[in-house]
């Protein structure tokens, strides 16, 4: 079952649409995210939006991933008429007012996503990587900060720390990025001749 997150602040109403009607058509706008390129339509997860103003539409988010551990969900963002999807890993913030202005998250799969009120942060990471949305739109992409299996174990008032699987220990490592910048705080691992692998 899709979990729906609307924790924050928000202007919308949404839903999971769990079928299709039998007329195969829709009374409200359907809209694809993306715009499928090649054929008329894609694989995705179906939502009904309805806006403040009472307007409706249908939005069908591409899935980014499609094994485990990949996952969908909705979840309300730092802006009231904005909405996250995440989409089996691929990860869309749209405005719901104004479907045409959205973007995509640039990481795939979508594996956690973290809200961090303290600094208005929305903060998604993929296998290797970080990135932070404020209310403004995108505010920091981390460099890599793991070889794979990034998880997240803390957030500080400074900092976003945790753990990340490393194949030349054949165990983890540690990451620590800047909460304000996505900056990596510890010394990327580097070659034999010394050079620095991310």
């Amino acid at each position: 079952m899709l979990k729906i997150d609307l924790a924050l602040p928000h202007s919308y109403e949404i839903e999971e649409l769990p079928e299709l009607p039998g007329t195969g058509t829709f009374d409200v706008p359907l809209l694809y995210f993306p715009r499928p390129k090649g054929r008329p339509e894609h694989d995705g997860l179906w939502l009904k939006i309805r806006t403040a103003t009472g307007r409706s539409w249908i939005g069908v988010f591409a899935f980014g991933y499609q094994s485990p551990p990949a996952f969908s969900r909705v979840v309300s963002s730092l802006d009231p008429n904005r909405v996250c999807v995440i989409s089996r890993g691929g990860a869309y913030l749209v405005k719901t007012d104004e479907p045409e202005s959205w973007e995509q998250v640039p990481i795939v799969p979508v594996l956690d996503i973290r809200l961090i009120p303290e600094h208005q942060l929305l903060v998604l990471a993929d296998f290797t990587r970080l990135v932070a949305y404020s209310s403004g739109g995108l505010a920091w992409r981390s460099p890599q900060v793991c070889w794979d299996e990034l998880k997240i174990l803390s957030v500080t008032h400074n900092t976003i720390e945790g753990v990340g699987y490393d194949p030349t220990n054949l165990g983890e490592s540690r990451f620590v990025v800047d909460i304000r910048t996505g900056r990596s705080l510890l010394p990327s691992p580097v070659s034999a001749d010394g050079r620095p692998l991310w």
